[in-house]
């Protein structure tokens, strides 16, 4: 054959933004022929598989991936309209990891094109290969590897396109944040999801598995994807995910049963040892459901008035679509997937809300706590988290405490001989007009106020946000998501117009959907950026979308109910405080901080709360995620003659700070450190005016600056914290602080990030809780007296690597056992 040109070509390697030029000297891809011209055939290979591998040294680097690409993935163009099994085979050496991840016909040449992996390990596989066809001949006096190279047309570098399924000219932009399939190769599945956080790919906890694969469903950008895809060798196929609740939502009822019977066969009953539970507050159940009844005990089914009766009826069925939510998640993954589920937590259910009408404004607080004893007297052994997604806009004033959410912080603070409780309240839903979904829909959520009774200080308030921005139905062409991707729902509330002495509200987010609009003046709700659940009356559907603050609501109670049911042992006031310390703000929410800094952090606060709660990084340590947990107890008042003062603070020291951890020398380490406790309310018009006289008591968590004594910081912490809550408190060291003492310090919950390196992490040394005002230092009387009450905490630390391969744990593990408490 002809030797190949030397002019100047292009190689383009797609995911950095807009596809990157670069430029090589050689063909990029030549066909090879004649056939019989052995040695020509073979050098042209050889140069085109050298040029494929120097399109990995032309890469730029990608701080994501510091130790450069693992491996690579080659396009075989193989000879003839089909490529037969054994021809694969040969291309495939599975004891060095080199297979065969896609194979697919070119529609321009009509020949088939194989996508093969390569392990840096094995990258020079195909080079002997081929130096053994050009110089060696079989005893029978043939070419060696002729059946493999004399099929081969071409090889070259295959970019993420080579293993998408599907039609090319529906991808979408490089950047668009979008939901794919992704195929991953057998055994690589937590590798895939390890590496997708540190490009800012999401992957949702729902997976299949077969044999040779896993699928993953994975929301993010085609970019990448494809950094992902250049520096890994775990992808296989990739695809757009098609399965959209839409696809259900039409479906005939019978044909909805047949799906739905076939999920509920794999659903297994839960045995008597599952002792936590979701006790659901809300227009009442479907309990034949079949994905309900088995996690439904009919006396756990019930009604706060019994001529009610327990059945979903008069609300749309908000109670039942909320129960698939609550026991299954987004109800589209169960249904496409063929693994059996055990659920580690149950459904009750109390009738709150009357067939017709509605309740008594000023009875809401009273029917919620009665509802809940309710339940508890039928299941007092449970462990259970309360949901509430009922939510009125009555009495809402910029955070102001209402009677209904007093009512809530009574309920779960447990005063008197009551026990602590865990409730998570939806934010309550914005109607923003069509005007507002045509520009800065922000606008419209930011005067949204959040809804009572969720401006509660001792709940977990779940606002909504969305990654649901994949419009499928061609009957839409026109029309597009009003939500980028991992911003806020359109309908979600927020706390913005709040004053600062109320808490920050919502404190987590989770999936609401999306709204659609055209560029005339409408507006829809399609099942396509919604999720699926169940539906309430079974003889006209099965399955149903959903969506808004009260889906994101019953996805956090779905939550928090896994995290109890893994750690008994941890308090309500822990799974509050793991749930928020799990949370991050996605890209698109850290893309609205444009302007001054502090103000547009007080304003994500206060919209997006501390971000979408992670249920892995709230379970466990990573290998770059170093967890403590810590519950105590400390009374934060004492009476001295006839004066009430501060009492006790709790100094924790860090485990790290004693250690040689030379290995975390010149790394860039994140501290978050997690506050969360439950406050006694007092809702008299008193208590409206200032917060310490609405809560019974406040805890502050504060740093030792690196270059303080300890004798200093004490000093310091006592010096400040006043009667007006220590709103002068000033963290040593402050500029390592994401938010500083000014803006985590509202509410019974605080957390912040510290960043920065190990030598001035370890001179921090210690993190110390310690009482601010509250009405139980100046009210007399109570039995106990209340200045003589004790006060439950929860405080997590993390530390982690901010460069995602750096294992922290292993070198400060053997620390673990060096006491970590002390009370001055």
């Amino acid at each position: 054959m002809a030797e190949p040109q030397r002019d100047l070509k292009h190689l383009y390697l797609e995911g950095r933004g807009q596809a990157t030029r670069y430029e090589v000297q050689g063909n990029v891809r030549a066909h090879v022929t004649p056939r019989d011209d052995r040695a020509a055939h073979a050098a042209a290979l050889a140069s085109q598989l050298a040029l494929a591998r120097q399109a990995l040294t032309l890469l730029p680097r990608d701080p994501a991936f510091p130790d450069g690409p693992q491996g690579q993935y080659l396009d075989f163009e193989l000879t003839g309209r089909d490529a037969d099994r054994a021809l694969l085979q040969r291309l495939e050496e599975r004891r060095q990891g080199i297979e065969v991840a896609s194979v697919r016909r070119d529609p321009a040449t009509g020949r088939v094109i194989a996508t093969v992996v390569v392990p840096e390990p094995a990258a020079e596989t195909y080079d002997r290969r081929i130096h053994e066809y050009a110089s060696q001949d079989t005893p029978q006096g043939k070419p060696r590897r002729a059946s493999l190279v004399t099929n081969i047309e071409g090889i070259r570098h295959a970019a993420l396109r080579s293993i998408f399924v599907g039609d090319a000219s529906a991808l979408p932009g490089p950047s668009a944040p979008v939901w794919w399939e992704v195929w991953v190769r057998q055994g690589t599945a937590e590798e895939f999801r390890r590496i997708a956080r540190r490009v800012e790919l999401t992957v949702a906890e729902e997976s299949l598995t077969f044999p040779d694969r896993e699928v993953l469903l994975v929301h993010g950008s085609f970019d990448a994807l494809s950094r992902v895809f250049l520096h890994t060798v775990v992808m296989a196929e990739l695809r757009l995910s098609r399965d959209t609740p839409d696809v259900f939502v039409r479906m005939e009822n019978a044909e909805q049963a047949q799906w739905v019977d076939e999920a509920a066969a794999r659903l297994q009953p839960p045995d008597a040892s599952v002792q936590t539970s979701v006790l659901l507050l809300d227009s009442g159940v479907t309990q034949p459901h079949p994905l309900i009844a088995t996690h439904l005990h009919p006396n756990d089914w019930q009604a706060w008035q019994p001529l009610w009766g327990p059945d979903d009826s008069g609300w749309d069925g908000h109670g039942t679509a909320m129960s698939g939510l609550i026991l299954h998640g987004d109800v589209l993954a169960f249904l496409l997937s063929s693994a059996a589920a055990r659920l580690n937590h149950r459904l009750e259910s109390v009738k709150i809300l009357p067939p017709a009408g509605h309740n008594p404004h000023h009875l809401y607080g009273r029917i919620t706590q009665d509802a809940v004893r309710q339940m508890e007297a039928t299941n007092p052994e449970r462990q259970r988290v309360l949901c509430l997604a009922v939510t009125a806009t009555l009495d809402v004033n910029r955070g102001r405490p209402t009677a209904w959410s007093a009512a809530l912080d009574q309920l779960t603070s447990g005063g008197g001989d009551e026990p602590q409780r865990l409730a998570v309240v939806a934010a309550g839903n914005n109607t923003p007009a069509v005007t507002d979904l045509l520009g800065d829909y922000l606008g419209s959520a930011d005067t949204a106020q959040v809804h009572s009774p969720a401006q509660a200080w001792n709940v977990l308030t779940v606002g909504a946000y969305t990654d649901k921005t994949n419009l499928l139905d061609p009957q839409y062409g026109g029309w597009w998501p009003v939500a980028p991707g991992g911003d806020l729902s359109p309908t979600s509330s927020t706390s913005v117009l709040w004053q600062e002495q109320w808490p920050i509200k919502p404190e987590v987010v989770m999936e609401g959907g999306n709204l659609i609009v055209n560029g005339g003046t409408f507006d829809a709700k399609h099942p396509d950026v919604r999720l699926l659940t169940t539906d309430f009356d079974l003889t006209t559907g099965h399955l149903r979308d959903f969506g808004d603050t009260s889906a994101a609501a019953a996805l956090g109670a779905r939550m928090a109910a896994q995290l109890a049911a893994e750690f008994p042992q941890y308090w309500p006031e822990t799974i509050r405080a793991l749930m928020v310390h799990s949370a991050e703000w996605t890209p698109a929410m850290q893309a609205r901080l444009t302007g001054s800094r502090r103000l547009d952090v007080r304003n994500l606060l206060r919209r997006y709360g501390y971000g979408v709660p992670q249920l892995e990084r709230a379970r466990r340590s990573a290998q770059n995620d170093l967890t403590l947990v810590i519950q105590d107890v400390l009374r934060p008042f004492e009476a001295v003659d006839s004066r009430t003062r501060m009492n006790e603070m709790h100094l924790h020291r860090f485990p790290w700070s004693a250690i040689d951890t030379a290995a975390l020398e010149g790394l860039d380490l994140e501290m978050r450190v997690t506050l969360s406790y439950f406050v006694e309310p007092n809702p008299s018009e008193r208590g409206y005016a200032q917060r310490f006289r609405y809560a019974s008591h406040g805890l502050r968590f504060a740093v030792k600056g690196p270059l303080e004594t300890e004798a200093d910081f004490k000093a310091r912490i006592q010096r400040e914290s006043l009667p007006n809550e220590g709103s002068s408190i000033r963290d040593a060291g402050n500029d390592h602080w994401e938010f500083g003492p000014r803006l985590r310090t509202s509410g019974s919950i605080h957390s912040d990030r510290w960043r920065g390196d190990i030598a001035t992490l370890q001179a921090c040394e210690a993190v110390l809780v310690y009482p601010v005002s509250g009405w139980w230092r100046e009210k007399r009387g109570g039995s106990p007296p209340y200045v003589d009450r004790d006060a439950r905490y929860a405080l997590i630390v993390s530390l982690r690597a901010l460069e995602a391969d750096v294992d922290i744990y292993t070198p400060i593990a053997t620390a673990l056992s060096i006491p970590i408490r002390t009370t001055v």
